[in-house]
């Protein structure tokens, strides 16, 4: 008769329960975390699993959170969440599962409160499902311009995702103004973890282009051109999410970059390069359509007809030769320096 109502807790529940994540303590327990990815084990087992455990895993984890759970558990939760999407081995099985979660289905009564829930959830739903642009900024792999055209839309995908997350700062200022929970300056610091990864590997493209943009071929340099008004649009929503630092004891703040900023001269340079290079493609493309003029000219006189041989002209401009002998285009040489201006504070 009580099975119909009472529903017996299994292993896996009675540990989340009596876990970090889901007790009332301000902090989430590391050892908790690499026990979640685990299943929670009652005995010891071997750390690698096959991929089909460990999603059953996370869907559990889903599946055993309680309805109605108070503001600072919420807050561990989506922590746990955010770390789990970071796992080298298992983030991108976490995220398929946290896609599939529909988030919280109590609401608290406290509108900030709900609206930096809201928040977090959406950004960890759109890291989810960014994921792959994740681990390629973290991975500290080197892209570089010769390579500009395969990845050219994870850079679109980082401009948008920071975008989104920059959007953000005003409800993420206004929680840590309330000093409401400590945990808050834990999933702060998550989320520069993210920002400023996606931020240097977008930062590392446009430098790479101001060092080399007089010899690199023309349609490289106009789509990366279009892109630099974005760079100094996150450069500087970036440097007032650093800012938030302010809310932390200087022993837990986050360490502060070396802005590398395109000042006025650069930016005329590049457009004045940008102008000359649009004139150029338009008297290629003149010398291109003159020459199809002339050839179909060519196709319709009798001599042309009956010959059967097409004389096919080479009609191209070609493209700059890349020259350049920089090794790395990040240091802070004279000749760095002279392309762009490093502010440190």
């Amino acid at each position: 008769m009580f099975s119909k109502f009472f529903k017996q807790q299994t292993d896996f529940e009675k540990a989340l329960f009596t876990s970090s994540i889901l007790n009332s303590k301000p902090f989430l327990n590391i050892a908790d975390l690499k026990q979640l990815m685990q299943g929670f084990p009652q005995e010891k087992q071997l750390i690698c699993r096959t991929p089909q455990p460990i999603k059953k895993t996370f869907q559990k984890f889903f599946q055993s959170l309680p309805d109605k759970v108070s503001y600072r558990v919420k807050l561990k939760i989506l922590a746990t969440c955010h770390v789990l999407l970071d796992d080298f081995m298992h983030g991108e099985q976490f995220s398929e599962s946290l896609l599939d979660w529909d988030g919280f289905r109590y609401k608290e009564k406290n509108q900030d409160k709900e609206k930096f829930i809201m928040m977090y959830f959406e950004m960890l739903q759109r890291l989810a499902n960014g994921l792959h642009l994740l681990k390629m900024a973290k991975s500290q792999k080197t892209y570089t311009l010769d390579s500009f055209i395969e990845n050219q839309s994870n850079y679109y995908k980082a401009i948008n995702l920071l975008t989104v997350i920059f959007n953000y700062m005003p409800i993420i200022k206004s929680e840590l103004d309330k000093h409401q929970e400590e945990i808050i300056g834990e999933i702060v610091l998550l989320v520069w973890n993210d920002v400023i990864a996606i931020y240097l590997f977008f930062e590392k493209i446009i430098m790479e282009f101001i060092l080399d943009f007089q010899s690199i071929q023309y349609p490289i340099f106009f789509q990366v051109f279009n892109l630099v008004p974005d760079y100094i649009r996150l450069t500087q929503q970036i440097q007032q999410f650093y800012k938030l630092n302010d809310h932390f004891q200087e022993e837990k703040q986050f360490t502060e970059p070396q802005w590398k900023v395109v000042d006025q001269k650069m930016l005329d340079e590049l457009e004045l390069f940008n102008q000359k290079l649009k004139i150029q493609s338009a008297r290629g493309r003149l010398v291109k359509n003159k020459s199809k003029a002339s050839f179909s000219t060519q196709l319709l006189s009798p001599q042309h007809q009956s010959s059967g041989s097409f004389l096919f002209g080479n009609t191209t401009l070609g493209y700059v030769k890349r020259l350049s002998t920089v090794d790395d285009p990040f240091d802070n040489s004279e000749e760095v320096s002279k392309k762009y201006k490093i502010m440190i504070k």
